[in-house]
């Protein structure tokens, strides 16, 4: 099992590395050694010039880098407006709990958001994820719940807790809602869709013909291949 997340993890860490960690350290280097509005300014930048990049490149921005871009203009927006740069760490509580309604929201979409964001560590098992509205509902309820319970947590810290304080519990109360998250999600997808896990661990099964392909809605070989 441990080998099988890890594979799943290095999978996602290029989409991760260029989404999250990147800009959550260039923030922090802008802030140590400029201001928090220099901090905000890099933050902007990067992810405009990040998404130009990938749009050019590809005619398509991934779903992580898309909601870096859509979160740090809309933060900078709002703080430049007030003219009060703390919105920029409030507004995170809005976000969140806005983001988390995207999940619900996106279902009427050609293309729910937890399958647009699924294309990103492993596009393999995107399109059989598409195919599972039972699953997709699934897994969008997980993860709205996993946002808004993050929001509620920054807002009791926010309101609670020195700034400095709040930077660090922050951070640590959202990746433990979303490890929660993830380790719902993987549950929830072995014991409803092995084939689309088997793929996104890159699990292979030994295959005799057509008649072994894996149908990913059950897991289990596809009648009428089985039956020819």
């Amino acid at each position: 099992m441990a080998v099988k997340a890890w594979r799943v993890v290095r999978q996602a860490l290029p989409a991760l590395t260029v989404a999250t960690f990147i800009p959550l350290g260039l923030f922090y280097l802008a802030l140590t050694l400029g201001s928090c509005m220099w901090a905000i300014g890099v933050s902007v930048l990067y992810a405009w010039v990040m998404a130009a990049g990938q749009y050019v490149r590809r005619r398509k921005v991934s779903g992580m880098l898309m909601v870096t871009w859509m979160m740090a203009t809309f933060r900078a927006v709002l703080a430049l407006a007030s003219g009060h740069t703390f919105l920029y760490f409030a507004l995170p509580v809005l976000e969140t709990a806005g983001f988390g309604l995207m999940f619900v929201v996106s279902l009427v979409t050609c293309e729910p958001l937890v399958v647009r964001l699924a294309r990103d560590p492993v596009p393999s098992a995107a399109d059989g994820l598409a195919e599972r509205p039972d699953l997709v509902r699934a897994l969008s309820a997980v993860w709205a719940s996993c946002y808004v319970a993050s929001a509620a947590a920054t807002i009791v810290l926010l309101m609670t807790t020195p700034l400095p304080v709040f930077f660090a519990a922050h951070v640590a109360t959202g990746w433990l809602c979303s490890a929660t998250a993830g380790i719902l999600t993987v549950l929830i997808v072995r014991r409803r869709a092995k084939g689309l896990f088997a793929l996104v661990t890159g699990r292979t099964t030994p295959a005799s013909g057509e008649a072994s392909r894996l149908d990913l809605t059950l897991g289990r070989p596809v009648p009428e291949l089985a039956a020819a």
